[in-house]
């Protein structure tokens, strides 16, 4: 009989850690599902009427960072999703990611960039804002990106530290800089 798979990510931690989530879920998140794990190095910066709500089982990994600013900042997460080490979520409007997803470390999901015209300097311009939507059962390796006004499929596979600037179907395996899909899921 083979073992199963107890992955670190799944680590629920003993009563420290329990205490240490239920305080992260009381005072960063509008919604908070069963079995919420927050690492005590994740850290969450948010405008007052932001929104910040979770599925059950989900998992936020050491020095994860999100920000929701404004205008109308909102995260969605769905059940049974772990957000990696190190991830970085920026959230000017909206951010869905959804359930069974499996986000490697140093990924970054950005739903806005910069104005870049002409006629006056890049930090004075108003932010171009979108949004990003990512399907369930999604795997996103390590050091990848995700940027703004991308949908990517369900079941879709990025592959680390590849850049996705379009959207990318359902089932798809997606690689490169910018990401490009190669294959699709058997």
């Amino acid at each position: 009989m083979s073992r199963v798979d107890r992955a670190s990510y799944r680590n629920r931690g003993g009563l420290i850690q329990k205490l240490i989530s239920a305080y992260k879920a009381r005072r960063f998140f509008t919604r908070a599902g069963e079995n919420l794990v927050v690492k005590a190095s994740a850290e969450f910066r948010r405008v007052g009427h932001a929104v910040l709500e979770v599925g059950d089982n989900v998992t936020i990994q050491d020095y994860a960072f999100f920000q929701l600013t404004m205008p109308e900042p909102k995260v969605f997460i769905g059940n049974n999703t772990v957000i990696g080490r190190r991830n970085i979520i920026t959230a000017k409007n909206r951010i869905v990611i959804g359930s069974d997803v499996l986000i490697g470390s140093d990924v970054q999901i950005i739903d806005h960039g910069h104005g870049m015209r002409r006629d006056m300097p890049i930090r004075l311009q108003k932010a171009a804002i979108g949004t990003v939507e990512i399907g369930d059962d999604v795997w996103i390796g390590a050091g990848a990106k995700i940027l703004m006004n991308v949908k990517v499929g369900k079941g879709a596979v990025i592959g680390a530290n590849s850049v996705v600037l379009t959207d990318i179907p359902e089932y798809a395996i997606a690689v490169g800089s910018p990401a490009k899909v190669v294959k699709y899921r058997e």
